[in-house]
């Protein structure tokens, strides 16, 4: 099986973990709870970081060696290209809202909250997408050739998170997902 597909497959079921522990702690503030900012933001600077800018354009390198090998157009890989722009901008504006309250602007929590959620149901909606239709074309259409070439082009860095032991960059989040 490709390295690379399987790196994806893990970093899917990580982003999971992670949005598990958002829909939490969107339940507590949805209670009438304070949000942990601090948490918040590690979660959204893992999405930002890790799954912008480097889980998504492996799988944009993927769904581009796919629309080569076919001559089927298979919608919906321009969809998950679609959905990677959208998720971005979701994060960035949900982001804005939070560095809004810590600066004391005055934002609704239900506004703040559907924010949240957007973000958590399109993530999960776009991960199962491409487990459930993309990853079975790349498994078949792509040639051990192509996953070779797809690995070399892939970045090397490892998961901030969920990857060396040693990175502490996301102390608060990694205590969370540890319980």
């Amino acid at each position: 099986m490709a390295e690379l597909l399987d790196r994806l497959i893990r970093d899917h079921k990580h982003l999971l973990r992670v949005l598990d522990l958002l829909d939490e702690l969107l339940d507590q503030f949805h209670e009438g709870g304070e949000l942990d900012y601090e948490l918040l933001c590690e979660i959204l600077e893992y999405l930002e970081g890790y799954a912008d800018q480097v889980h998504h354009p492996s799988e944009e390198n993927i769904f581009d060696r796919l629309r080569a090998r076919s001559n089927e157009k298979y919608p919906v890989l321009d969809l998950l290209s679609n959905q990677h722009l959208l998720l971005s901008q979701v994060n960035k504006r949900f982001c804005r809202s939070l560095e809004g309250i810590v600066h004391e602007e005055v934002l609704r929590r239900d506004q703040v909250e559907v924010q949240g959620r957007e973000l958590v149901k399109t993530l999960r909606e776009h991960l199962n997408l491409e487990e459930r239709e993309a990853f079975p074309l790349a498994r078949e259409w792509l040639s051990a050739s192509d996953w070779g070439e797809l690995l070399s082009a892939a970045s090397g860095e490892p998961d901030p998170l969920f990857g060396a032991a040693e990175q502490q960059r996301f102390q608060s989040l990694l205590r969370y997902l540890a319980d």
